[in-house]
């Protein structure tokens, strides 16, 4: 039997509060704030000008914690003093990964995952500058096993792509872009083709996260309650995937890979098997220059994470195995960590072994052009 080696490709930095510092001094009021005990509210939280919701730091890094014990409420409170070490030290970091049976993480925002829907778009530019500068910073410990994903500030064009060259040239391997693109500016408008045409010469993964819309709740229908919006997310990256299909953004640039993260597979067979039905049904909605089913594009040119999606498992012939990427949160309180070893026993119990190394191993290698023997080396270390 094979070593059993694991990587995940869906997990998350906090970031420091040096990401935030000295934007009021240069912005005013149009700059995030962290607070302490906002009205209504008792802890630290970063607050965005004419936003509804605060965002609790300390929620963000408390993995392995329960969220209905008094002491987790207390440690929320604190902040960023109250986060799992190797949140905010990437050496402890490394440790928490061994912890859970793991070699590497490709790590996407926390706080910043809203940033992106932010109307503000000068302010967005420089916070996201500051993020992507931090975590080159923090992944430069052990950068063979820390993968950090920078943020594009798209549907701002020219930006997204002078920081797209910067960030390759820093050296990070992946980025992150609206996981909806505004409802007025869809991502098959001619304005993003030199985008595309830059993220396909730069050669690394674009990556999609939930709840990184460019509209405050990923454009779903205001209508919905809460209940409804994050049980029928999907719907958000389906109209994404479909439209960088059918627009003929993939037929054109056909080296882009996409990573459509944390939006779970069991739905996913069923949605691709309806998506060829419906390009069969509505040609005259498709690009001239699409010659290929749905299916094909997306087993092409689309990779997805998983958590503990037993569903999207049983279906992976449906998705492609080839296309599955493992990922355990971390250090989000919804994690499967410290337990991801036990979580994968039990989803991949009747999974063929060398189909589990690829979804667990193997495509995350090969998506962020990662070399096997550095990878162990550097685990090895530890």
């Amino acid at each position: 039997m094979t070593e059993k080696l694991y990587y995940s490709c869906d997990s998350h930095v906090v970031e420091g509060p040096e990401v935030f510092e000295g934007l009021v001094d240069k912005f005013g009021e149009r700059a995030p704030r962290v607070v302490q005990d906002p009205p209504g509210r008792d802890g630290i939280y970063l607050v965005w000008p004419k936003q509804d919701l605060p965002l609790p730091i300390g929620r963000f890094g408390i993995a392995g914690a329960n969220l209905d014990l008094p002491e987790t409420k207390e440690r929320i409170k604190q902040g960023w003093d109250g986060i799992n070490p190797g949140v905010k030290d990437p050496v402890a970091r490394l440790k928490e990964q061994a912890q859970d049976g793991i070699v590497g993480e490709v790590m996407y925002p926390s706080i910043n995952m809203f940033t992106f829907s932010v109307p503000d778009r000068e302010v967005v530019q420089e916070v996201f500058r500051r993020h992507n500068d931090w975590i080159v910073d923090y992944c430069s410990h052990s950068p063979d096993r820390l993968i950090g994903v920078g943020c594009l500030p798209l549907p701002d064009v020219e930006e997204s792509i002078t920081e797209l060259e910067r960030v390759v040239k820093r050296g990070l391997r992946g980025v992150a872009i609206p996981c909806t693109a505004p409802p007025d500016k869809p991502y098959s408008d001619p304005a993003y083709e030199p985008f595309w045409s830059a993220a396909e010469e730069a050669g690394i993964p674009i990556t999609m996260h939930i709840f990184c819309g460019s509209e405050w709740g990923m454009s779903l229908p205001s209508h919905w309650n809460p209940v409804t919006s994050y049980a029928m997310a999907l719907s958000a990256i389906s109209w994404t995937v479909e439209t960088l299909i059918t627009s003929g953004v993939v037929e054109r640039h056909p080296k882009l890979q996409f990573v459509c993260a944390e939006w779970e597979t069991g739905w996913m067979a069923h949605w691709l098997e309806r998506l060829d039905h419906a390009a069969y049904r509505s040609p005259f909605a498709i690009a001239k220059e699409v010659k290929d089913k749905p299916t094909e594009y997306f087993r092409r040119n689309f990779h997805v994470t998983f958590e503990d999606d037993e569903f999207g498992i049983r279906t992976r012939d449906g998705i492609g195995v080839d296309r599955m990427l493992w990922g355990n949160d971390y250090p989000h309180h919804d994690s499967i960590w410290p337990n991801s070893r036990q979580v994968l026993e039990r989803i991949m119990r009747d999974v063929p072994e060398a189909e589990e190394r690829a979804m667990t191993w193997g495509n995350v290698l090969k998506l962020y052009n990662l070399d096997e023997a550095k990878v162990r080396a550097a685990a090895l270390v530890e």
